[in-house]
């Protein structure tokens, strides 16, 4: 399960994002917190079987790393897609909200790190999962 610590934070920071917004009602918070969870124990799941799987398997020697990497692939895409559209939404909301307690330089402020830290997230989930395993 140490393996699985990124995976772990990624999913307590968005699901944060999701629960603590005002901007979101319930059932679309209920949603997103489902579809996180789901995909986060798919991802353990289908990790396992294929490390397993190849792991003493008498193939070509990169099938595991072929295999692992496009599982990797969707995995990330399917993880931060969603994420990334959700936070523009988000900032969009922040930045048109009259009685939010933004600023309008504040959302501006916000976007170049935010945009920053989802790149860095996005090449630690690569890098984690597919290169270095």
């Amino acid at each position: 399960m140490q393996d699985y610590i990124l995976l772990a934070v990624l999913l307590v920071l968005f699901l944060a994002v999701v629960l603590f917004t005002r901007y979101l009602n319930k059932p679309v918070k209920i949603l997103f917190t489902i579809y996180y969870l789901v995909l986060g124990a798919l991802f353990v799941v289908v990790k396992e079987r294929i490390d397993s799987t190849y792991e003493g398997a008498a193939t070509t020697p990169n099938i595991n790393w072929i295999v692992n990497n496009e599982w990797i692939a969707d995995i990330r895409h399917l993880l931060f897609v969603p994420m990334i559209g959700l936070l523009i939404y988000l900032l969009y909301k922040g930045y048109t909200d009259p009685k939010g307690p933004w600023k309008r330089s504040n959302i501006l402020g916000v976007t170049i790190p935010l945009a920053a830290l989802m790149a860095a997230l996005y090449f630690l989930f690569s890098y984690m999962y597919g290169y270095h395993s």
